[in-house]
């Protein structure tokens, strides 16, 4: 159960280390996890699996949509991939891989309609205002999904700005959230108050597995 009075639990995980973490000079908008990526992925799974997770979702980037994998297969639910959880993208538009690539990496997917079968549009050209709009829109969504409690996959960039807009400080670009691979935000919703429970928590990472890597990749 939900805790008392609240409307909807929230947990924004990080990704783990990706490929283009390790290269942070190279743009690579859609690398999958390094091997200590899925060894965090899977070390967030196991933090989550007792917290009472009603649906899990995850950006359709390679990288979150790997990092929600074992949490679902220990759950058994689907990783819900919503194209807008995308990663901040100041540069060119990017062409995601097919929904058929997508299931070779992650079978227990399922995609909205707004994901093309040929392959997903990332659009690249982000700024400050659009990104806010689309945090806006997304918050309101999973707030509105009708679960309990989520678990949510997404981005360093992106994360931020889904913090910032649950706390009511969607415009301030200067107050920042630092977010370490497979960092845990745990946020709770309630009717009239919204609380932050934790912020980038890396206890589930032993030592020698945290990489801190604060980069749109």
């Amino acid at each position: 159960m939900v805790s008392k009075g609240a409307i909807m639990e929230l947990y924004l995980v990080r990704h783990g280390q990706s490929v283009g973490n390790t290269m942070p000079d190279r743009d690579m908008p859609d690398s999958p996890l390094t091997e200590r990526g899925l060894v965090q992925a899977g070390h967030a799974a196991m933090y989550l699996r007792d917290r009472g997770i009603t649906a899990i979702f995850a950006s359709p980037l390679i990288r979150a949509m790997q990092s929600a994998q074992p949490l679902a297969q220990m759950l058994h639910l689907p990783v819900q991939v919503r194209k807008e959880l995308y990663e901040v993208r100041e540069g060119d538009l990017y062409m995601g891989p097919s929904l058929e690539s997508l299931l070779d990496y992650v079978p227990e997917a399922t995609f909205q309609d707004t994901i093309e079968k040929d392959g997903w549009v990332y659009p690249g050209g982000d700024y400050h205002e659009l990104v806010v709009q689309r945090a806006h829109e997304v918050l309101r969504q999973l707030r509105m999904c009708g679960e309990e409690r989520i678990a949510v996959f997404c981005h360093g960039n992106f994360n931020e700005y889904l913090i910032r807009e649950a706390l009511g400080i969607a415009s301030s670009a200067h107050i920042r959230f630092p977010q370490a691979n497979t960092g845990m935000n745990h946020i709770i919703f309630r009717e009239h108050a919204t609380e932050l429970i934790k912020l980038n928590d890396t206890t589930h990472l032993e030592a020698g597995q945290l990489f801190y890597q604060q980069s749109g990749v």
